[in-house]
């Protein structure tokens, strides 16, 4: 039988088997006279003549490193040779010289081919932005800010490539014909929306006062009296449109205002099917659908103690029948109490809004459904009565309280709006039609390419712009077209570096852009690009206080959402089909469970990254990550965990329970993005555990193993074993065995945690006492205790989850699994953009050093990163 370290020798040293054949005179002469001696003494015994073991010959000369897939491989071969994993532990072991010569010419191997890749720098020249930052661009260049309404601009542009690798790898993102279409359609729909050459829409506004309008019937939760509310237009002899309100299923209260309870108690479609129940519908003129809609809805809350606090819900609500269509734009919590009511604003960019408006155009008005989207943190059951008798709703629920919505057409407010404003102002003083669009063109194009922008660089813009005034076109609509070829110019698209052959720094505006792209996922901003253009930004006092200041801003919650969310893969516990059991606690009421489930899962994904921010805004140890007697949650994240008095949807510091000291380790979100939804997850949380903790890939798993619920289904006998023995069983393949003898032992860390996250000693009494009980309600037998013992892959032992958080977070111990050294490679590789390799060894070396003098501050890693030569000079 094939011994299985042997093999997986072999199978890392795969691209031997035809070395140095494309390398130069000089380059293979170190091979021949170093490293081939070494692999023939050490290896060839095994993988050499016509039948090597694993199928691997290492008798033969070397492969071109240039070739990313077998330079992989040796960087694979490298780092089982320091971690001694190589040659197998029954075979002679290299002396120090023969291991310092072997690791010393891949070392080197892998940076020449590296650099050689990269255009002679050891950076990459050219890498298309992801999705997200191309649209957090278009959005601070045009100024598409909108008061409680996202934009979710991303989702029109295709997905970035998914891979274990930092989601911004520039190798990965490439550009496609799709990504062309996509870039140029958002951009055109964006720049007809911006830019307002049409005439002023008939202005008209509204205010609907609670007061003013029909009494409420609120006996026996019926539908509410419709009242029609005071019209404002601008020019009434011209205008002569009446807006109307109906309000159902509301609480008159005595000073007027009206009181909505939660629209899961007056519709059991949560407001996507009767117009009125439980509502505030506005029924406003119908206008074409281009500007702002602007709502001011002033409204409190009653919470009762123990709930969450209630949703302002705004939707477009078509009621026509048989043409039924709610689209949603808003979500607001209220946290204000009724008693100290605030004015909340909405701005609607009708023009961005996907919405069929041949539905309002066909009604001649526009219809805006107002509600209270609460949903409960606690669990509710339907109360029973005697059959035929009303029963009284035993629950409080978390109610909103309205006092009067204003409503103002696109034409009510300043025009051109603001966005259009914003955009030309460049040209403001200008009369001259070319002068004034070549301002505003080179003006756009500064802040899209992120950089000074010559005047010759453009002229063809300019002239685009004059064709299509020659064709008979406005002033401004002549500029749409202009405007959106600067948008998705490869400038605007593509970070850009200068090519050198030679490792240089980086210009002040190429600093700039880095390090704004870095902390902010957007382009710099004016006080950065001035630094940069006047020559100070490579000074490392400013360019710190300026890490200190991109940071402090709330730009940078962009970095640390696509950071934490990457590294933990927490996109799984949103996608992911996890079912946390939520229909039959939610009175039988499927809408209202997968709202809960959507607001929990949602919540539940956020706390590693308001985690982490936290951190890096109070300059904390990378270590508190996983270990800490604080937690970062909510309401509905304490309600989840067992925790009482913390009020509100802010996250905010608590102290953690005993059971939630491990930072990331013991968070709900966490485990059940390791467990994605398996009620069995021990081989797929240690596969989480390896690469997310502990830095190592653990490689791709044959095609034809089936998961262990499988095996235990087919084979009855099988499933009668412990888990262990399953595990056991399933890795006995020497193919599987040479990865499973890393991840296995990691998995039962978790071993007393559910699917869900869940830890508590409910479910460790009932392991105890023979049966596990899982959320569902199903049970299965178990051991009298669990046992959460395992080793790490370099073989030290450890008890428990807390021992395992021990081990990797051992500050001083020069271990590979040092949790500290892990997230300084992450947060490497996400800066500079592409994934590390060996040649950034020293690099590495050097940040945990100056970690170690600054006691692991997170802020402080960031801060050494981006003062390196690898992030200043490429």
């Amino acid at each position: 039988m094939t011994n299985p370290l042997v093999l997986r020798l072999g199978l890392t040293l795969v691209a031997l088997a035809t070395c140095a054949s494309a390398l130069s005179a000089n380059d293979s002469r170190p091979f021949e006279t170093t490293v081939r001696p070494l692999l023939t003494r050490h290896c060839a015994g095994c993988h050499g003549g016509e039948e090597p073991e694993g199928g691997v010959r290492l008798d033969q000369s070397a492969t071109d490193l240039a070739d990313a897939k077998v330079r992989a491989t040796w960087e694979k071969a490298y780092a089982m040779l320091v971690r001694g994993e190589m040659p197998p532990a029954e075979k002679p072991r290299l002396s120090t010289d023969d291991l310092d010569a072997l690791t010393s010419w891949i070392r080197r191997e892998v940076e020449r081919a590296v650099i050689a890749e990269r255009g002679g720098s050891g950076r990459m020249t050219m890498r298309r932005l992801t999705r997200v930052e191309y649209a957090r661009l278009l959005e601070d260049v045009l100024g598409l800010r909108y008061p409680n309404v996202p934009l979710n601009l991303q989702e029109k542009l295709p997905t970035d490539p998914q891979s274990e690798l930092p989601l911004n790898d520039g190798d990965r993102l490439t550009f496609q014909s799709l990504h062309l279409k996509a870039s140029i359609d958002l951009v055109e729909r964006l720049v007809k929306a911006v830019l307002a050459d049409e005439p002023r829409p008939e202005p008209w506004s509204y205010r609907f006062d609670a007061r003013g309008l029909g009494k409420a019937n609120v006996a026996g939760m019926k539908q509410g009296e419709q009242g029609l509310g005071g019209a404002v237009p601008a020019n009434e002899k011209e205008i002569k449109r009446a807006a109307k309100v109906s309000i159902g299923v509301a609480e008159r209260n005595p000073d007027g205002s009206t009181t909505l309870p939660p629209i899961y108690r007056t519709d059991g479609y949560l407001g996507r099917d009767k117009m009125g129940a439980g509502s505030w519908y506005l029924e406003l003129p119908y206008v074409e659908p281009k500007g702002v809609l602007r709502l001011r809805i002033r409204a409190g809350s009653n919470v009762p103690k123990g709930e969450g606090v209630p949703v302002l819900r705004v939707a477009f609500h078509n009621n026509v029948i048989n043409q039924l269509y709610n689209r949603q734009l808003v979500e607001i919590p209220i946290e204000n109490s009724a008693e100290q009511l605030r004015d909340y604003d909405v701005e609607i960019p009708l023009d961005l809004v996907d919405f069929p408006y041949v539905l309002f155009e066909r009604s001649k008005m526009i219809g805006v459904r107002i509600s209270n989207d609460a949903t409960p943190l606690a669990d509710r059951e339907k109360p029973t009565g005697p059959k035929g008798k009303p029963v009284e709703w035993p629950y409080q629920e978390s109610k909103i309280v309205i006092d009067s919505v204003e409503a103002f057409g696109p034409g009510a407010g300043e025009w051109p709006p603001r966005c259009h404003t914003a955009l030309t102002v460049a040209g403001d003083k200008l009369n001259d039609d070319r002068e004034r669009a070549a301002a505003i063109l080179q003006d756009v194009a500064a802040r899209a390419w992120r950089r000074p922008v010559a005047i010759e660089e453009i002229a063809p813009f300019v002239d685009l712009y004059r064709q299509r005034r020659a064709d008979g076109q406005s002033r401004d609509g002549a500029l749409r077209e202009p405007l959106a070829a600067v948008l998705v110019s490869p400038h605007a698209l593509y970070l850009v570096e200068r090519k050198t052959e030679k490792p240089s720094p980086l210009s002040g505006v190429e600093l700039a852009n880095r390090l704004s792209i870095f902390l902010w996922g957007s382009g710099p901003d004016l006080e950065l690009l001035d630094l940069a253009t006047a020559g100070q930004l490579h000074d490392r006092q400013v360019l710190t206080a300026q890490v200190d200041r991109l940071l402090d801003d709330a730009r940078s919650q962009v970095f640390a959402d696509d950071f934490v969310m990457r590294m933990l893969a927490l996109e799984r516990v949103e996608n992911d089909p996890i079912d946390f059991n939520l229909t039959l606690k939610s009175f039988a009421n499927a809408k209202v469970a997968e709202l809960r489930e959507q607001r929990l899962k949602h919540d539940l994904a956020r706390e590693p990254v308001r985690y982490f921010e936290h951190l890096l805004r109070n300059n904390r140890s990378a270590y508190e990550l996983i270990g800490s007697d604080y937690l970062i949650v909510n309401d509905r994240l304490a309600h989840y965990y067992g925790m009482a008095g913390v009020e509100g949807p802010a996250f905010r510091a608590v102290a953690a329970p005993e059971d939630r000291r491990g930072g990331w380790l013991t968070m709900a979100g966490v485990v059940a993005a390791a467990s994605r939804g398996n009620k069995e997850a021990t081989i797929l949380r240690g596969v989480y555990l390896l690469d997310r903790f502990l830095g190592e890939h653990p490689g791709t798993p044959p095609g034809n193993v089936e998961p262990l619920e499988v095996q235990a289904k087919s084979d009855k006998k099988r499933g009668q074993r412990s888990l262990r023995e399953q595990i056991a069983l399933h890795t006995s393949i020497n193919t599987c065995a040479l990865c499973h003898r890393k991840i296995d032992p990691l998995g039962f860390a978790w071993a007393d945690f559910d699917y869900l996250g869940k830890r508590s000693s409910g479910r460790a009494q009932a392991l105890r006492s023979g049966t596990d009980a899982e959320p569902d309600g199903s049970r299965r037998a178990a051991n009298s205790t669990i046992d959460c013992s395992g080793k790490l892959p370099d073989g030290r032992a450890f008890a428990d989850l807390d021992e395992f958080a021990q081990l990797v977070g051992d500050q001083q111990q020069p271990s590979r699994y040092r949790f500290g050294e892990v997230l300084v490679r992450r947060l490497t590789g996400y800066a500079l953009s592409r994934p590390l390799n060996l040649s950034d060894e020293e690099l590495i070396r050097s940040l945990v050093q100056s970690a170690q003098r600054n006691g692991w501050r997170v802020r402080e890693i960031i801060k050494s990163i981006v003062l390196a030569d690898s992030f200043t000079h490429g």
